[in-house]
């Protein structure tokens, strides 16, 4: 039999079981680490998820109400709140490109752009400085609804409520732009409701965005 030198590979084994609990304890922390990173990128994303799609539902339904035959005009508070909105969802943007949330971003920087430009148009209304043609706000409207409408055909992995609130929103942009091109006043009044329907999709979307992490993130065991 062979006899194996106890003070050689008595050492060896002693090192590689050190050598393996090291690894074992490297693995469980690496493991905790990435969970508690998790965590914070879910605790982010539901912020950035909730309050940018909210900002999306106060917006749209402000400004669609008058389209919709509701009110003759956008009033104080419609007119308020777009600035506003339009810089949150900026912001949104960011945060949301900072978590690597590509879609959410795109939709975000979109919706600032869009209610920035509706907020200065409205102003330029208010002042009486702006006399343009409908036509011209026809194509403003169709430029938007092209942009949204390939934004939600990337959208097919992203989930219901997010699919079916980009096709609302081009469908409400598309209406917009018949109905300034000249179409019938049922245009207008039919982008008036479907703007309508993307801010109840909007705010369903942020809803389930802060729920879903509130039931499945914080509390996994059914626990407080």
């Amino acid at each position: 039999m062979l006899q194996y030198p106890t003070h050689k590979y008595g050492l060896q084994m002693e090192w590689r079981s050190e050598m393996v609990a090291y690894s074992t304890d490297a693995a469980f922390e690496f493991f905790v680490v990435e969970t508690l990173l998790e965590i914070q990128m879910n605790n982010q994303s539901v912020t950035t998820g909730t309050v940018g799609y909210m900002g999306w539902a106060l917006a749209s339904w402000l400004l669609s109400m008058p389209n919709a035959g509701w009110f003759d005009r956008v009033y104080g508070h419609g007119l308020a709140i777009a600035w506003p909105l339009a810089v949150i969802l900026g912001v949104m943007g960011i945060l949301s490109f900072m978590q690597s949330r590509s879609l959410d971003s795109i939709i975000f920087f979109g919706g600032a752009g869009l209610f920035w430009s509706m907020y200065t148009f409205a102003q330029q209304i208010v002042a009486g400085v702006n006399s343009e043609p409908r036509t011209y706000a026809g194509w403003y409207y169709l430029v938007w609804a092209v942009f949204f409408c390939y934004v939600w055909l990337g959208s097919f992995k992203a989930g219901l409520p997010r699919i079916l609130f980009l096709l609302a929103l081009w469908l409400t942009l598309l209406a917009l732009a018949i109905g300034n091109w000249g179409g019938p006043q049922l245009f207008l009044v039919l982008g008036g409701y479907l703007g309508l329907l993307t801010a109840i999709l909007a705010a369903i979307t942020s809803a389930i965005t802060v729920i879903m992490h509130g039931r499945v993130s914080e509390h996994p065991n059914g626990t407080v």
